[in-house]
């Protein structure tokens, strides 16, 4: 009976830590679930964005090049311009303004 005695006190005890625990992360998170949850939707949009902005920039300095090496300003033009609007639009579908950078969003925050 001994070790019977012994597990549920380790079981209680468990329970009780895990209780105590919970309680005191809910008292010192910095932020309520709802804030933590878009927060980290809008730092995920901000990336998003960050990399098709590079994706593009990475583009142009290829077209860039080309052209210099082929001695052909208007080589590839039709790709710069398709590259500007398909990153443009990519953009627009996060919902994000082409300004807007790792600042703070509309709400403020």
């Amino acid at each position: 009976m001994g070790v019977i005695r012994r597990m549920g006190s380790f079981i209680a005890g468990g329970v009780i830590g895990a209780g105590v625990g919970a309680a005191v992360a809910m008292l010192v998170a910095p932020q309520a679930g709802d804030e933590f949850v878009n927060g980290v939707e809008r730092r995920v949009d901000q990336a998003k964005r960050a990399g098709l902005e590079a994706q593009a920039r990475t583009e142009e300095e290829l077209i860039r090049r080309f052209r210099a090496e082929t001695g052909d300003p208007a080589a590839l033009r039709d790709q710069e311009t398709l590259t500007r609007v398909e990153t443009a639009q990519a953009i627009a579908d996060l919902g994000l303004a082409p300004g807007a950078g790792t600042g703070s969003d509309a709400r403020g925050t």
